[in-house]
């Protein structure tokens, strides 16, 4: 699955294919199957990207339509 993040970092937008997306039952934040990477800055965490308001319609498509 690719979705569209924007880094806090590098404050650059980018797609990112995250493989097969999951929910985490104890915090219920999103698990992905592959790590986020910025092309400029590298591996991110969930909590140094923001989603786009593209990533955020294909994150509902994704979880919505497995």
């Amino acid at each position: 699955m690719i979705i569209n993040f924007k880094c806090q970092k590098c404050r650059k937008e980018f797609n990112c294919d995250i493989g097969k997306i999951g929910i985490n039952n104890e915090t219920l934040r999103p698990d992905f199957e592959k790590p986020i990477v910025c092309p400029h800055c590298g591996k991110r965490t969930l909590d140094e990207v923001w989603l786009t308001e593209i990533g955020q319609s294909q994150m509902t498509e994704a979880t919505w339509n497995p």
